[in-house]
């Protein structure tokens, strides 16, 4: 299948373009720097601003699939997302692409944490309100974003993340954060959003993850 990864420089973008090229699909990786990542067999690599209609339309096409690696990466009003999801939607639409497949936080929407015990419940809405009030309120619009639109999405909702080893164990619910584990590694994640492609499980909705 050929698939294209928007964020395919971040933590879960580099994985998903790894594993993507594993399993055998073709892969298209939209960097802003062209140099940013390796040439692999397999690869394409397409240069260009994310914030940009006519760049990110053009590398949808001929695609059957997209994964999104994209989101905030500081703590300031930054609607990355915001920003980018409707010129994704708006690609995939024009090129008639379905399939997408996006990172999203199991803290963005209410009640994530409703198998999690009260004192955690309560923290965690402090957090989503304060420190994290923006980059949650970017997720926010980008599940509002996708809800709103026909095509066949999977949003893909992790708690902390890591950077350790794959398990393949992981704990997935449709309705909320699983309880007792508050995190998740990023290969685990990636890991995820591959099995997606073939996965009827979770077309049209949020699904969430946690070791």
């Amino acid at each position: 299948m050929k698939v294209i990864v928007f964020g395919a420089t971040g933590g879960i973008g580099r994985l998903l373009v790894a594993g993507a090229l594993e399993l055998g699909h073709a892969v298209t990786a939209f960097v802003r720097n062209g140099q940013s990542l390796e040439p692999r067999d397999g690869l394409g690599i397409v240069q260009g601003d994310i914030f940009d209609p006519q760049s990110v339309a053009d590398a949808i096409d001929g695609h059957r699939a997209v994964f999104s690696a994209l989101g905030a990466r500081t703590l300031k009003a930054e609607p990355v997302l915001g920003r980018a999801m409707p010129l994704i939607i708006n690609g995939m639409h024009f090129h008639m692409v379905d399939r997408i497949i996006t990172v999203g936080a199991a803290g963005a929407l209410y009640p994530a944490g409703k198998y999690q015990p009260p004192i955690v419940t309560v923290l965690f809405a402090i957090i989503r309100a304060t420190v994290l009030r923006h980059p949650m309120a970017d997720q926010r619009a980008q599940e509002r974003l996708l809800a709103a639109t026909d095509l066949d999405y999977t949003i893909v909702r992790p708690p902390r993340l890591t950077d350790d080893p794959a398990t393949g164990t992981y704990r997935v619910l449709p309705d909320a954060l699983p309880s007792s584990s508050r995190r998740i590694s990023r290969a685990d994640v990636a890991d995820f959003m591959l099995q997606q492609l073939v996965d009827p499980r979770f077309h049209r909705r949020g699904v969430y993850l946690a070791e």
